[in-house]
């Protein structure tokens, strides 16, 4: 027989992880979405409480998934039981060569599938609350602060950073400058790049005069139970010290 060397395509790591978390978790939480061309999945669940406060949009780093164990899903299934339906977004593949291109193209497809996340998450009298980690979370603070994005009425920025010195610093300078509560979580070992702007971020919101800006430190590494426990009570002090 003849085998064609060019018979198997290349099978993206978006689609795996779609494939994966659908037979995991079923239609009732796997949701696709559209938006634009995109086609893209969601995990969604309703708050176990009597009175909803609103919606968590969960959005893991490029190299995550939307039910990853590094705090993603220890936040989706948490944060229910405290009032809060969760929408965790599977993000676009993570991009090779993290140049200003490659990174411009893939902040432009996470903006497309937020957007369609913010119109669903809407309701009245209701408050929406975005959690980024990683790089994902670097790019959507530029996105709020340049304006192409509707801003929530809060952000929280796990580990968040550009593996770039410059764009790094452009990151610390859109976060002292937009006017978005911010709760900034970084590991006590964390990503040489997010470490280094730790007091650059602190200089720059005095700077700014931005009093809506916390910035916490938590001992521990990401996938521990412990830290997650520490993580899970600073965003739940947060959210209610900022009234939400």
């Amino acid at each position: 027989p003849v085998f064609n060397c060019m018979a198997e395509a290349t099978v993206s790591v978006e689609s795996l992880f779609t494939h994966d978390l659908l037979k995991k978790f079923g239609e009732q939480e796997a949701k696709l979405l559209k938006g634009g061309e995109q086609e893209f999945l969601t995990l969604q669940k309703t708050a176990m409480t009597s009175f909803t406060k609103g919606t968590i949009i969960i959005v893991p780093d490029w190299s995550q998934h939307a039910a990853s164990p590094k705090a993603i899903e220890m936040l989706r299934q948490q944060l229910v039981d405290y009032g809060w339906n969760t929408m965790a977004l599977l993000v676009p593949d993570i991009v090779n060569q993290p140049d200003a291109e490659n990174m411009l193209v893939y902040q432009g497809l996470l903006a497309e599938r937020m957007a369609v996340l913010m119109e669903k998450a809407k309701a009245p009298y209701q408050n929406i609350i975005v959690v980024a980690q990683g790089s994902s979370g670097a790019l959507l603070n530029q996105l709020y602060q340049a304006e192409k994005l509707t801003a929530p009425q809060g952000l929280i920025l796990l580990s968040a950073y550009l593996a770039d010195p410059s764009l790094n610093e452009a990151v610390s300078v859109a976060l002292a400058s937009h006017k978005i509560p911010i709760l900034d979580i970084q590991q006590q070992l964390d990503h040489p790049f997010a470490m280094a702007q730790t007091q650059l971020r602190l200089q720059l919101v005095r700077k700014h005069l931005k009093n809506s800006y916390r910035q916490r430190i938590i001992p521990g590494a990401i996938e521990d139970q412990q830290y997650q426990q520490w993580l899970f009570k600073e965003v739940y002090g947060w959210l209610n010290s900022q009234g939400f």
